[in-house]
């Protein structure tokens, strides 16, 4: 017989694996909905625009969220690392109205974003925090019937010493929780009632999850709820402030960098057809020659017939057949040629956990994109490394570079 523990967890990962798609649907909505506007709009290239610009932020944070759920094991060990970089509480506004306001609208719910003044730069993990906000005010929309109110403010700002404090409250006249419920609601896959119906079943991972990236943060996070009146969440942040001083002198620095991708030549390795012809037509963009190679042997085979220096960089798919692009990038960097060691090798791939971004530095690559791949991103991680290959002091307190399609990670 099977111990009552194994039957538990197998039970927990079943609810899991039934439910997790429930906190997907909030951006898949708002992609709906601006889909259906933009049809609507299709003579008004302006609203096209717009909208397309709404969906694509809403697309990269699905992206980042269901890297977050299937990321719950790290967030429980410890392991998640946060990665800052310039942020502003209006952008973190912004992105939730784009989010919740045409969910809202369908559902009848009144909801309102309201922020204090200045508006400072500060340094945070885009994706961790706009996971935080996205949780919670996925919870409130979920909760909170027709003709309902949702408020989300960032109020008591406060700026010391390099550091912004803050207070961000979200407030709803949802259903509310019980108080015997709230002793265990910040416990995984904890929900209050698991016969209510279908449109509010979930995963019940959101505020497990939140709770661990708010104490991650260093935050702390106060619910006051009562049954049949609503729920106030405050989550209360430190954050450092970003220095805008050289603040031109790097966007001149990004304008000299762009230059530097015209006339370069890259070796892209990419088995999917598909996927090398958008990859050679983002490259083609920035007037970038592009060499093709179909899987990681022909990939070697072209790097060790062409001259030294031919490549500026190498972009490089992971699972390919014949060779994959962990060997074909050791194989390079085992060659018996200058260049060998100093070409940037940058890995384009599906595989975005922890362990194949390491297995891939650890196989010679200066990065790891996941796909799919964000064209700035891109184009950012080839000027970097092709600029700090030749001005080593460029890549000065820089480590090597990841990305989960959505900011830079750094591993020193």
């Amino acid at each position: 017989m099977r111990s009552e523990k194994h039957i538990n967890n197998n039970e927990i990962k079943n609810n899991f694996l039934a439910r997790m798609s429930h906190d997907m649907r909030t951006p898949m909505n708002a992609i709906i909905g601006l889909i259906a506007l933009t049809l609507d709009e299709a003579d008004d290239a302006e609203a096209v625009r717009e909208n397309m610009t709404h969906m694509r932020s809403v697309s990269d944070f699905m992206l980042s969220l269901i890297n977050d759920v299937l990321d719950m094991t790290s967030l429980e060990n410890g392991s998640v690392i946060l990665y800052p970089e310039p942020y502003t509480l209006g952008e973190i506004l912004m992105n939730m109205k784009i989010m919740f306001w045409y969910q809202c609208q369908q559902k009848n719910i009144q909801i309102s974003f309201r922020e204090n003044r200045p508006d400072p730069m500060i340094l945070v993990d885009k994706n961790r925090i706009n996971q935080i906000f996205f949780n919670l005010l996925s919870n409130a929309v979920k909760y909170t019937k027709p003709g309902g109110r949702i408020t989300f403010e960032i109020e008591n700002l406060k700026q010391e010493e390099g550091w912004l404090s803050c207070d961000c409250r979200i407030q709803d006249t949802g259903i509310g929780m019980t108080d015997e419920f709230q002793k265990k609601m910040l416990e995984p896959f904890a929900q209050e009632d698991e016969s209510v119906t279908p449109e509010l079943q979930g995963s019940g991972l959101g505020l497990s999850i939140t709770r661990m990236l708010v104490n991650l943060m260093g935050g702390t996070m106060g619910i006051e709820s009562k049954k049949g009146k609503g729920t106030t969440v405050t989550v209360h942040l430190s954050l450092q402030l970003a220095a805008r001083d050289g603040a031109g002198e790097t966007v001149e620095k990004r304008a000299d960098e762009k230059k530097c991708l015209r006339g370069r030549t890259i070796l892209l390795v990419e088995d999917h057809p598909l996927n090398a012809r958008i990859a050679i037509k983002l490259l083609e963009k920035k007037k970038i020659h592009v060499i093709h190679a179909e899987n990681g042997r022909i990939g070697v085979e072209k790097f060790c017939a062409s001259p030294a220096y031919t490549f500026d960089a190498v972009l490089m798919d992971i699972r390919m057949p014949e060779m994959s692009g962990l060997d074909a990038s050791r194989s390079i960097r085992s060659q018996q040629r200058p260049d060998a060691v100093s070409v940037p090798i940058i890995a384009m791939s599906a595989n975005a956990y922890e362990a194949d971004i390491r297995n891939s530095l650890e196989a010679g690559m200066n990065a790891h994109l996941a796909k799919p791949i964000d064209p700035e991103l891109l184009y950012q991680t080839l000027e970097k490394y092709i600029s700090a290959k030749e001005c080593p002091s460029a890549s000065a307190g820089g480590g090597r570079q990841i990305s989960l399609g959505g900011g830079y990670q750094s591993l020193q």
